[in-house]
């Protein structure tokens, strides 16, 4: 009997010692299947949705650490990680300008 026969999936170096595909590889394939929903949103919706994505990616490490639960729990934990940070940048933003204005007399302090 021919191997090729009894196993027709083809081994390869990187296969070896694998049992689940890796956390980058099914979130890279879970955002190819949502090039269709992107191609179809308005350009700044398209932005928004590309810097969601990229906060998924920025968070590869920790979602790597829940290998065996399905992709969306994870992306959506970092996006919205990412949307906490962002707001909370622009926290720190507003408290300083707030500050500066108190400092100079432009704001009441209430």
């Amino acid at each position: 009997m021919v191997w090729a026969q009894v196993l027709p999936y083809r081994f390869s170096s990187e296969d070896m010692g694998r049992t689940v595909p890796t956390w980058r590889g099914r979130v890279e394939q879970e955002i190819e299947r949502l090039v269709p929903y992107r191609r179809a949103l308005s350009l700044d919706d398209c932005c928004n949705f590309d810097m969601m994505l990229h906060d998924v990616r920025a968070r590869r490490a920790a979602g790597g650490m829940l290998p065996g639960q399905e992709e969306w729990k994870p992306m959506l934990l970092s996006m919205l990680l990412g949307a906490h940070q962002r707001i909370r940048v622009l926290e720190g933003r507003l408290e300083s300008l707030e500050r500066q204005l108190r400092d100079v007399g432009v704001l009441d302090v209430r």
